[in-house]
């Protein structure tokens, strides 16, 4: 009977052990999926700043070159308004004169 009791006592020791094993095994992986998981968000923060600049950059890029392409087609616009300007006063200029010599003639 004494022998079935250590055997036992032995036994359950062993599950003790054996249930601690199995715990501390546990809390190790949580540990490393904790860890795990902080180095996972800290790596897609990175990348959303990184994107977030690269698309900043980008924007800034765009806006640039619109100011650019409206600066030229303003100026070239201005530049076809002004031709017009001068042209009709050209024409106006020898309307006048034709108008005049009519009156001119006519008196």
């Amino acid at each position: 009977m004494c022998a079935a009791r250590e055997e036992i006592d032995q036994i359950s020791e062993c599950e003790k052990a054996a249930r601690d094993r199995i715990e501390e095994a546990e809390k190790r992986a949580r540990s490393i999926q904790e860890e795990t998981d902080k180095e996972a968000n800290a790596l897609i923060a990175k990348a959303e700043h990184d994107a977030k600049k690269r698309a900043t950059k980008t924007l800034s890029e765009i806006e640039g070159k619109k100011g650019e392409i409206e600066k030229a087609v303003l100026s070239d616009a201005q530049q076809k308004i002004d031709a017009l300007r001068k042209s009709a006063e050209k024409k106006k200029a020898k309307a006048s004169e034709a108008a005049l010599k009519i009156l001119i003639e006519e008196a």
